[in-house]
């Protein structure tokens, strides 16, 4: 199910998207949470659809790995669509809770696949940096959540290598569920364990090239707010403000 997904991974090419500075993005992604959260007329969510339709064709990404990466997770998709359908007894709160998964997914995914972790921390980092005042440490903050984003695709590469090890040891799970239950389990504690593995070759990694996070980093890309930035502001931002006043309104 997880064979090929893209979230975590950065794909390196040319375009709008990957052009913009990483608050920029950042930002969006936080109002397009809002709005995916908050939304559940047709109006909005179209307008959501309508706005990751436009973020997608910006990034210069071929359309087949955002088609893999819903592809690969229409089990969950599924599981979630009967779990609200079973809970609810409606078919429309269904199918928009899980249009919206896949809207926030693919969201969060563009985010992934046009920022180097590196420039993702960056931006946490200015866009956490309130948080001082309240002797809560942004930088900090933000590079456990970069490098929660990093191991995702580790995570995932991990457990998909041990699977086809199995795989090649003769245990065949895909038509019997009671070896794929065993699979996942035995997986389970093996990625466990090459998880931390890997967390602690990280952690000398930094340590060997004296990282330290009370030192005051610099950056070494050059980030400059651009037009394409402030229309894609501009354009979430009309979104919530339209939402907020609908809202008002009712």
């Amino acid at each position: 199910m997880l064979n090929n997904i893209s979230i975590g991974k950065y794909y390196s090419t040319k375009s709008n998207i990957h052009f913009m500075h990483p608050l920029s993005k950042i930002i969006c992604t936080l109002i397009f949470l809002i709005l995916a959260l908050a939304a559940f007329d047709l109006r909005t969510i179209l307008g959501l659809v309508i706005i990751t339709i436009f973020v997608i064709m910006n990034t210069n990404i071929p359309l087949i790995i955002y088609y893999n990466l819903i592809k690969n997770l229409k089990i969950f998709l599924i599981i979630i669509f009967l779990f609200f359908l079973l809970v609810t007894f409606s078919f429309y709160i269904s199918l928009v809770v899980t249009l919206k998964i896949i809207l926030i997914i693919l969201y969060i995914s563009i985010l992934t696949l046009t920022t180097p972790t590196t420039e993702i921390v960056y931006g946490l980092e200015k866009i956490l940096y309130p948080l001082e005042r309240f002797n809560i440490k942004s930088n900090i903050l933000a590079l456990n959540i970069g490098l929660s984003l990093r191991f995702i695709p580790t995570l995932i590469d991990t457990r998909n290598n041990i699977l086809v090890s199995q795989i090649n040891r003769g245990l065949d799970y895909r038509n019997n569920f009671k070896s794929y239950i065993k699979a996942m389990k035995n997986m389970l504690s093996s990625v466990f364990l090459l998880s931390i593995r890997k967390f602690k070759k990280l952690k000398e990694s930094m340590f060997i090239r004296l990282y330290s996070v009370n030192s005051e980093r610099c950056n070494f890309r050059i980030n400059d707010f651009k037009l394409f930035d402030f229309i894609l502001i501009l354009l979430h931002v009309t979104l919530l403000v339209v939402v907020i006043l609908k809202g008002v309104i009712i």
